[in-house]
């Protein structure tokens, strides 16, 4: 139908977005408060990067789980577990004082939590529309960069008059005000059947389309994890920036992607899904090679930020649209099962990744200052070219040729 209530379920996955992918996505400022301030004692670079994997990676692990309550039970069931789960994550988050409780609540918890709210909306948004799929789903999938834009200044300026721990409490508040009426107004057409994997799928690995495209999930969810997550830090560990200023850069990339996520939807529905995807991910690592590397100070950063956020999220706007283009509406939910575990890994170890390159250039090459992280935004930048290249597989099995600019 292309709209209609379908509108209405934009802006509730817009809304969920915000409150799930939104408050992982702001972790940025929690790392860097908890790095500068050796918040838990004895904990490691690579603990807190694996606390941001586990948060990113667990919501795609726990997609059979999700998929298996909504078909049993119907949509709202687990996004109802999903909404309790989420605001104990927080609070708990809040009340922690090791590392390891961290890891039970922003992490495990949180990581749930987001699978069971989130994943079953995927197969409803594509209920409601057909020429302008992805450009609603780049304004839903844009609520993670307003999510990231509201928890990241309110959770700065929160910390800096309360403190930590009522950082994470008004944030647990917050979303559940916000998911509770998103959850109850989501509404499906049809039966929905979720991404639920059987062994049979594996052939998707095989397929000579969609196996470009699971190369092309892989490798740009570990350069876009990176830069998503390491802004802050760079800013405040390797420039010497403050506190403040991090959380703006992490405020400023989120708000780009609220301007960009719908652009670029309404991009790839002109140029052709594929051709738009290929593009924007390229623009993403261009501006970690060429922005990024040589950002050296806060209005530098601040145009990397811009140029980021409108593009760096190109994963989660562009994964349905172009999954559909390849393997057809009726194929999807087997398709996006196996999409949804190959994004496992590099969510889970991109951030680790992108430390232990930090740490390699610091004390193996001695490297002080912001050439510390030249190898993690070469790495980040590499990681999405490669993604751009790799779509022209699939390009290629589609069209039988190799005419980039035909549709």
């Amino acid at each position: 139908p292309d709209g209609g209530y379908g509108w209405i379920v934009v802006l509730c996955q817009f809304f969920i977005s915000t409150c799930t992918w939104g408050t992982i996505t702001s972790f940025g400022v929690f790392l860097s408060f908890y790095r500068v301030n050796d918040y838990f004692e004895g904990a490691t670079d690579i603990q807190y990067a694996f606390v941001a994997g586990l948060a990113l990676s667990l919501p795609l692990l726990v997609s059979p789980l999700s998929n298996y309550l909504s078909n049993r039970f119907g949509l709202k069931v687990p996004m109802f577990i999903g909404v309790v789960l989420q605001v104990l994550a927080l609070v708990f988050a809040g009340l922690s004082t090791k590392i390891w409780q961290l890891f039970l609540t922003q992490a495990l918890m949180s990581g749930m939590a987001i699978g069971l709210v989130w994943l079953p909306t995927i197969p409803v948004l594509a209920q409601w529309f057909n020429k302008r799929r992805a450009l609603a789903l780049g304004i839903a999938t844009s609520g993670s960069g307003g999510g990231s834009l509201f928890f990241s200044l309110v959770t700065r300026a929160t910390i800096q008059s309360f403190g930590l721990r009522w950082a994470f409490i008004i944030n647990a508040f917050v979303s559940l005000a916000v998911l509770v009426p998103s959850v109850l107004l989501m509404k499906s057409r049809t039966q929905t059947h979720g991404a639920v994997f059987r062994l049979k799928d594996l052939y998707w690995f095989a397929h000579k389309g969609y196996s470009w495209i699971l190369l092309w999930a892989f490798t740009i969810l570990l350069g876009s994890t990176i830069a998503i997550v390491t802004v802050p830090t760079y800013a405040t560990a390797g420039l010497g920036l403050t506190q403040a200023q991090g959380a703006s850069l992490q405020a400023i990339m989120a708000a780009s992607q609220i301007v960009g996520r719908p652009l670029t939807g309404s991009f790839m529905d002109y140029v052709g899904r594929i051709n738009g995807t290929a593009i924007i991910t390229l623009v993403g690592g261009l501006s970690c090679l060429v922005i990024w590397m040589f950002a050296r100070n806060f209005g530098l950063l601040v145009f990397f930020c811009i140029v980021q956020g409108m593009t760096g999220g190109i994963f989660w706007a562009a994964c349905g649209p172009v999954c559909a283009e390849v393997v057809g509406l009726g194929e999807m939910a087997s398709a996006m099962a196996i999409l949804w575990i190959v994004g496992v890994v590099p969510c889970l170890f991109s951030e680790a990744i992108g430390i232990a390159l930090v740490d390699y250039s610091e004390t193996v090459l001695h490297h002080t200052g912001a050439d510390v992280y030249l190898i993690c935004i070469g790495f980040s930048g590499g990681a999405f070219v490669a993604s751009a290249l790799l779509l022209l597989g699939a390009k290629w099995h589609l069209q039988g040729n190799w005419r980039i600019w035909q549709k």
